[in-house]
């Protein structure tokens, strides 16, 4: 028995529910993240345990996190954009 993969209204309903999922965990992420981040106090780390490099690293965290904070939207966009045009092409053709 083959199953079809075309013309399945809860597949591309499905697709659009994983992306929408996908936005709405990544703006909790966010919130998370920062509020964690904004928290730890890099100079009092190393200020009691010597110069550990504590700033250096939540710098670099920070930083990193911004860079994929950027970039995550994009694809959960990018995502969205191919269900609706493989939906128009199928509407269309």
């Amino acid at each position: 028995m083959k199953t079809r993969f075309w013309k399945q209204n809860s597949a591309q309903m499905g697709m659009v529910g994983a992306a929408v999922g996908l936005l709405i965990t990544l703006s909790i992420t966010i919130l998370i993240f920062y509020n964690i981040a904004a928290s730890v106090d890099a100079h009092a780390i190393d200020a009691a345990n010597g110069d550990l490099g504590a700033e250096d690293a939540i710098n670099s965290t920070m930083d990193q996190a911004a860079t994929f904070f950027t970039i995550a939207p994009i694809v959960a966009i990018v995502i969205v954009a191919v269900v609706v045009i493989g939906y128009v092409q199928r509407i269309g053709g």
